[in-house]
């Protein structure tokens, strides 16, 4: 007898899982390149829409025309948590790529580094202004744990964000 978890388990595990998300994840990394160059409906909605438009676009930009209008605490928690969650796509697709690229002893060598310095290193390049959907396509194919991958980048996004508010704020006031 099967337990469901196990049954789960299966299904998010099978090839035909794996390619589907794998397919939507892209769609919808692409989407968001595009809803990025009009953010307007987005911020009708507060923080609500700012929290919503980094969903879809990577939207750390708005903060430059918003901290001087919002709280900063609030845009930064509502950039963060948003960025952190489309950044979850790349970990989703990365996650589930192994379908298109087999592991080997390589990668193998790469995640046992990757393992030992992870979380460090995952804050410090989601603080930096880097290419982070690499680094979430990496630590998804590496199997990192999503809470393992998700705390950490949403911890540097934050940080990020407040201290371009606050350098914002403080240099026009």
């Amino acid at each position: 007898m099967t337990t469901k978890a196990t049954h789960v388990s299966g299904l998010l595990e099978s090839k035909q899982f794996k390619q589907i998300t794998l397919v939507l994840g892209s769609i919808f990394f692409l989407a968001s390149l595009l809803i990025i160059v009009k953010p307007e409906p987005f911020l009708k909605f507060g923080y609500l829409g700012i929290f919503l438009f980094n969903i879809i676009g990577a939207g750390s930009l708005l903060v430059f025309g918003l901290a001087g209008h919002m709280n900063i605490v609030g845009v930064a928690l509502a950039t963060a948590l948003g960025l952190a969650i489309n950044d979850s796509v790349a970990w989703l697709i990365g996650r589930n790529s192994d379908v298109l690229i087999p592991r080997s002893k390589s990668i193998r060598n790469i995640k046992h580094i990757l393992h030992k310095f992870g979380v460090v290193a995952l804050f410090i390049l989601s603080f930096i202004p880097f290419p982070y959907d690499l680094v979430g396509l990496i630590a998804g194919y590496l199997e990192f744990p999503y809470l393992v991958y998700f705390i950490p980048t949403f911890l540097g996004k934050y940080l990020r964000t407040l201290l371009i508010g606050i350098g914002i704020v403080s240099f026009f006031a």
